[in-house]
């Protein structure tokens, strides 16, 4: 499209708009069809271009805004860290994100620290296998002939990580940290979880509707039995993001996430294949 920032838009399927006018009605039910914007780069018709462009619905939209806060994110990383550290966020606890989280540890299997981002997670029930594939060690390291050595098993991760969560990790992304911690995984960075972990369950009624009831409590594995639910997670580095942080699109939690593993691997880039070697 022949639009850029500055861009005026004038008008959408004909009609001009004005700052304030609710574009949603002019945009709504739309589905699988195009509607017709006009832009310009001043504020008036003289001069103006159409196009056409297919609307989304709020969700389709809300993805594409969380792909590219991710994208953000695995970039500043890469950047203060040189391309050492690796980068995944686990956006819930379920099985797209399971399938996700398999597929880029195998990607990043290779980098020398991990940072694991759950902060805006608002649960489900997958943290056994997430810490199942988290808790495993290295055995073995293959090393095919003109290739890049690879660690056994295939689809774990041996090195320095951390999980980052906030005020916003809930329920089942509050066991998932909280495992982290008791199994020795490594250190939780952010801000307190939300305090909301408890197992519940839907019920039909005879009308036709439901009633959503708790029926699973969740303790730690600690000496005193220690119940989940209004507990919240504390880090074992705590740091908030500003407001005047995000004012600046600053991420403080992930600048120390990447300031916390640069400590613990140190020196030079890992080689795996020199590690075969030796």
């Amino acid at each position: 499209m022949k639009v850029s920032v500055g861009d005026y838009l004038i008008a959408i399927g004909g009609k001009q708009v004005k700052v304030g006018d609710e574009y949603w009605e002019l945009l709504n039910d739309r589905l699988n069809r195009k509607v017709e914007v006009t832009f310009n780069k001043k504020p008036d018709e003289d001069g103006a271009w159409k196009t056409r462009i297919e609307t989304i619905n709020s969700m389709a939209y809300a993805t594409l805004h969380y792909d590219r806060w991710v994208k953000e994110r695995r970039q500043k990383v890469d950047e203060l860290s040189n391309g050492r550290i690796g980068y995944i966020h686990i956006r819930a606890m379920d099985q797209p994100s399971l399938r996700k989280f398999e597929k880029e540890i195998r990607e990043f299997r290779n980098k020398e620290a991990m940072i694991i981002d759950q902060r805006w997670n608002g649960g489900g029930n997958i943290e056994q296998e997430l810490l199942a594939i988290l808790v495993q060690r290295e055995y073995q390291i293959w090393q095919p002939r003109g290739t890049e050595a690879s660690g056994r098993p295939f689809a774990g991760y041996f090195g320095p990580k951390v999980v980052l969560q906030n005020w916003r990790s809930a329920s089942n992304a509050e066991v998932f940290p909280a495992g982290f911690k008791a199994l020795g995984l490594g250190k939780t960075i952010g801000t307190p979880t939300m305090g909301a972990v408890i197992g519940t369950g839907n019920y039909s009624l005879i009308d036709g509707s439901t009633v959503r009831t708790p029926g699973v409590g969740v303790f730690l594995a600690d000496a005193k039995r220690t119940n989940m639910e209004n507990y919240g997670v504390q880090p074992d580095i705590r740091v908030d993001n500003a407001p005047e942080d995000n004012l600046v699109r600053r991420d403080r939690q992930l600048e120390t996430a990447v300031e916390e593993l640069l400590k613990q691997i140190g020196g030079p880039k890992r080689n795996i294949a020199s590690k075969e070697n030796q």
